[in-house]
C-alpha cells in the first residue's frame, strides 16, 4: 500500500472518530452535532471510497458496493450545510418539506439503482469489464449539474442567513467560514472536473480532491468545534476563528469598556448617524482612536458590523417619526433621508432586518393598534 493511500486512509479513519464524538457530544445542541455528526461521517465515505480505489480493492465481495457511491455524497452535502446552519441559527427542527431538498439526492439514487440493487458477483463482473455506466444513467455533463446543485446550497445558504436579525457579527463570521469551506471544497472540485475534461490535467490526480476533503475536515471539526462558544458568546470571535483582524489593535478589555461607554454617549448626544455620509473614519476620529480599535469596539461590544450599528440608531429614530412625525405630511421617503439613509432601498432593507417589518406595514400596525 502506497504511502499517500496510507495518509488517506488516516485521515478517514480521523473523520470516523470525529463523526463518533460528534455524535455522542454532550455539550451544545444535539440536533446539530448529530448534523454534523452525518456530515463528517460522509466526508469519511467519500475519502474511503477514493482510497479502496487506489488500492485496487473495489473488485473485492467486501468493498465492491462502494463503487460510485460518491454520487450520492455529492447531492447530500449541500442539504445539511443547510440544515446544520439554519439549526445553528435558528433553532428549527426538521419538517416534512424539508424533504425537498434531498430531492437531487433521491433522484440520483434512482439514476444509479440498476447497478447499485445488482448482485455482488455480477457487479465485479461489471466493474471488471468497465460496464458501470451502461448500467447507471449519468452522461457525461451530469456532472456539470452536480457541480451547479452543490454551489446552489453553498450560495443559497449563505444569503439566506446572512442578514438574518437573529445573526451578530460573530455569527456573521462563524457563518462565512463554515460555509466558505464547503463552498471551497465544491469550487475544486469544479476545477478538478474542469482540468480532466478539457485534457489539462490526467483523471488518475484525483486525489487532489480528497487533499482538498483532508482539509475540510479539519476546518469542519474546528467549526464544529467553535460554533457553541461563538453563538453563545463565550469568547470573542479573534479568539475563536483564525485570522480574523483585530490581532495588534492593543485594546485592553477595561479599555474597549470604557470606549463603549464613550461611543454610547457619542450616539446618544451627537447622533453622528444622521449624517448620511458617516464613515468609519468619522466615527474613529470623534473617539480619538484608530479605525480598526473603532471597528473592534463596534463588533465585539456590539456584536454588530459597523452598518448595522449605524443602521439600528437610525430605524429606532425612523419607527419613533413614523409613530409620532414631528412635521404633518412627512411621508415615509422623507423620514428615511432625516434619519440618515441616502436611499429609500437601503432604508426598507435595514427597517426589516431590525423591525421585521417594511415602514409602511409598521405604520399601518401603529394605526390599528
Amino acid at each position: 500500500m502506497s504511502i499517500p493511500i496510507v495518509f488517506f486512509l488516516f485521515f478517514t479513519f480521523l473523520g470516523f472518530l470525529l463523526a463518533i464524538f460528534f455524535f455522542l457530544k454532550k455539550s451544545g445542541d444535539k440536533f446539530s452535532n448529530r448534523l454534523l455528526a452525518i456530515y463528517t461521517l460522509l466526508f469519511s465515505l467519500e475519502m474511503l471510497q477514493g482510497c479502496l480505489k487506489w488500492s485496487g480493492l473495489l473488485t473485492s465481495p467486501y468493498f465492491t458496493h462502494f463503487t460510485v457511491t460518491n454520487a450520492l455524497l455529492w447531492m447530500s452535502y449541500g442539504p445539511l450545510v443547510y440544515f446544520y446552519v439554519r439549526r445553528s441559527v435558528t433553532k428549527e427542527g426538521l419538517k416534512w418539506r424539508d424533504i425537498l431538498l434531498f430531492s437531487p439526492t433521491i433522484v440520483m439514487l434512482f439514476l444509479h439503482a440498476p447497478f447499485y440493487f445488482t448482485a455482488t458477483a455480477k457487479k465485479i463482473d461489471i466493474i471488471s469489464n468497465y460496464q458501470i455506466y451502461d448500467y447507471v444513467i449519468f452522461p457525461s455533463y451530469a456532472i456539470w449539474i452536480v457541480i451547479a446543485i452543490m454551489a446552489f446550497y453553498a450560495v443559497f445558504t449563505f444569503l439566506k442567513f446572512k442578514d438574518k436579525k437573529e445573526i451578530g457579527y460573530k455569527e456573521s463570521i462563524w457563518i462565512k467560514w463554515f460555509v466558505g469551506t464547503y463552498a471551497g471544497f465544491v469550487f475544486f472540485f469544479a476545477l478538478y472536473v474542469f482540468l480532466v475534461t478539457f485534457n489539462i490535467m490526467d483523471a488518475k490526480y484525483d486525489y487532489i480532491v480528497d487533499a482538498i476533503i483532508t482539509i475540510f475536515i479539519v476546518s469542519l471539526a474546528y467549526f464544529g468545534f467553535v460554533q457553541p462558544e461563538v453563538f453563545n458568546g463565550f469568547r470573542p470571535i479573534k479568539e475563536l476563528i483564525p485570522f480574523v483582524k483585530y490581532k495588534k489593535t492593543g485594546l485592553s478589555k477595561a479599555l474597549s469598556l470604557d470606549l463603549k461607554e464613550s461611543l454610547l454617549r457619542i450616539m446618544e448626544k451627537e447622533k453622528p448617524y444622521l449624517n448620511n455620509e458617516l464613515r468609519l473614519d468619522s466615527l474613529a476620529d470623534l473617539l480619538n482612536i484608530s479605525r480598526n480599535q473603532t471597528s473592534q469596539i463596534i463588533n465585539e461590544q456590539f456584536n454588530l458590523s459597523f452598518f448595522d450599528f449605524i443602521n439600528r440608531y437610525r430605524v429606532e429614530d425612523a419607527t419613533q417619526l413614523l409613530i409620532e412625525p414631528q412635521e404633518e405630511n412627512l411621508n415615509i421617503t422623507n423620514i428615511a433621508y432625516s434619519v440618515g439613509f441616502n436611499n429609500r432601498a437601503s432604508f426598507y432593507k435595514a427597517f426589516r432586518k431590525f423591525t421585521n417589518k417594511t415602514p409602511s406595514d409598521f405604520l399601518n400596525h401603529q394605526m390599528v393598534s
